[in-house]
């Protein structure tokens, strides 16, 4: 068993570092543009202004603060701090969504590893690696730090039983009441919290009395500490719920019709950007009757965010896909690992095409920048809200691919294009003609590495395209390592499996 555990273990740090570093070469070498990480970053610099000035005794200068409070941005200090020695912040901090994607993919790896065997792990991993919106959100950001410690407190809590050691237990309450605070959205996640130290003290309350008081402490003063923080924020602009009250719809069937459109709508849906997930629809009934612990924390992960975000008049906004369910992906992944805990192409061919159909889409929308979209819409005069959430000549997919085509195609002559709409029978009489966009202006793709290819590099420019190239070729090198790992283990699975299904018979 210890050689065995040793074998996962070695496998999933070379997973870890292998998707890292694929993750990095495909880096924007920036994040300040992506949503508001450039509000983080400067509060960040603050708060080590603001620690500097008072070691120093000099006067402190007023403290920035971002939206979400200063717990998330406690976790982009080293990052901001070595950013101000070496490039620059916004660089350094950039490596920080692909390092923890990479990490949430590894615990998802670990998981699974529990339930299923080794290639169904490997498979159902490299697909939520590279056949979801995590691939893009590894360079977006927003959502990644709350999915990775809603993941943590989930595997703490589910995956080896009861907690016994206070260092382990301190860790969970600490994931859990992370998970809450990293965004301003978390609170909604508290049934699922609830039910992870439910679950953990469940039939022996009395007698740990001491550790359940603990743990509830720590996540009530990680969450206090967050609310507090983000009130500097939103008093100022009337309080944070007077904020989100201008986005809630007031009809209930609009409510319904959102809840729906976050999985199936064709231009912001959740199976639409995350193909895959389609298999969960069949897999949390079967997985339910193995693993029910999984399948609630799951659900209640999908629900509370579901719940939440169908309120709104709109569930999307602008950047890529539904992005509020990325927290629910690596959940649903593993509900359908524990539903079919080992492959079988008769039966998990179509959960191969979902996942090659998830890399295709998923490579999208990481090789360009969301806010392409947007520009695209402005110069087209055309940027509404609807039309970005809801419209099919705006589909983010099609429109990247059309992009990506236009670029493949090299050449520098313009490439006009016009998002013509359909009037119904007769257009009205003072109907302006609908304005044509030259893509060319927007088919320039993110990566620092793709855009600096056939440039002539020198200095700092030529050293962070070296990096990135490295990153390429060990990443590559790396999965492939895991992926002939895998293979090489499978046989012992196989065969201990067996050996497992005999005794048993031999028992029975």
């Amino acid at each position: 068993m210890l050689k065995k555990l040793t074998e996962v273990r070695k496998t999933a740090i070379l997973l870890f570092v292998g998707l890292s570093a694929c993750y990095l070469s495909l880096s924007p070498a920036s994040i300040a543009g992506q949503g508001y990480t450039g509000e983080e970053i400067d509060s960040g610099e603050r708060m080590l202004a603001v620690v500097n000035a008072w070691l120093k005794g000099q006067p402190i200068p007023p403290m920035l603060w971002s939206r979400h409070g200063p717990v998330p941005v406690l976790f982009d200090l080293p990052f901001i701090g070595l950013g101000q020695i070496l490039v620059s912040p916004d660089f350094i901090l950039s490596f920080q969504p692909a390092l923890l994607t990479a990490a949430l993919l590894t615990i998802l790896y670990l998981w699974l590893r529990k339930l299923c065997s080794p290639g169904m792990s490997l498979l159902l991993t490299l697909t939520g690696a590279f056949g979801t919106m995590l691939w893009p959100y590894a360079y977006i950001s927003l959502e990644t730090k709350q999915s990775f410690f809603v993941l943590l407190a989930g595997y703490l809590a589910l995956a080896d039983g009861k907690l016994r050691t206070w260092p382990r237990l301190l860790l969970f309450a600490a994931a859990c009441g992370l998970a809450m605070t990293v965004k301003s959205t978390g609170i909604v996640l508290w049934p699922a919290i609830a039910y992870l130290v439910y679950v953990q003290f469940r039939g022996e309350w009395r007698l740990r009395r001491t550790q359940v008081f603990a743990v509830v402490l720590v996540i009530g003063a990680i969450w206090a500490l967050g609310a507090w923080g983000k009130n500097f924020y939103w008093s100022p602009k009337g309080g944070g719920a007077r904020s989100l009250r201008f986005w809630l719809t007031d009809s209930a069937l609009q409510f319904f019709a959102n809840a729906i459109g976050v999985f199936g709508s064709p231009t912001k849906g959740l199976f639409v950007y995350a193909p895959v997930l389609l298999a969960s629809i069949y897999a949390v009934p079967r997985a339910f009757r193995a693993h029910r612990e999984i399948v609630i924390y799951a659900l209640l992960v999908t629900a509370c965010t579901l719940g939440l975000i169908s309120l709104l008049t709109s569930p999307t906004d602008d950047v890529w896909g539904c992005r509020y369910m990325h927290v629910a992906i690596a959940p649903l992944l593993l509900c359908i690992g524990t539903a079919w805990p080992r492959f079988r192409w008769r039966r998990d061919g179509f959960l191969v095409a979902l996942a090659l159909l998830g890399v295709v889409i998923s490579f999208l929308g990481a090789f360009y920048y969301y806010g392409v979209l947007d520009f695209a819409m402005k110069n087209a005069g055309q940027n509404t809200l609807e039309w970005i959430t809801g419209d099919s000549v705006w589909n983010h997919i099609e429109f990247n691919a059309r992009l990506f085509r236009v670029w493949f195609h090299a050449g520098a002559a313009p490439v006009m294009w016009t998002p013509a709409h359909i009037w119904i029978w007769t257009p009205p009489a003072d109907a302006l003609p609908w304005k044509s966009i030259d893509l060319r202006q927007f088919c320039q793709p993110q990566s620092f590495m793709v855009r600096f290819w056939d440039v002539p590099k020198n200095g700092a420019v030529l050293v962070i395209f070296l990096l990135y190239v490295s990153s390429l070729v060990v990443g590559l090198l790396l999965l492939t390592w895991v992926v002939l790992r895998t293979i090489k283990h499978q046989p012992v699975a196989d065969a201990a499996e067996l050996a497992v299904v005999a005794d048993e018979a031999r028992t029975s």
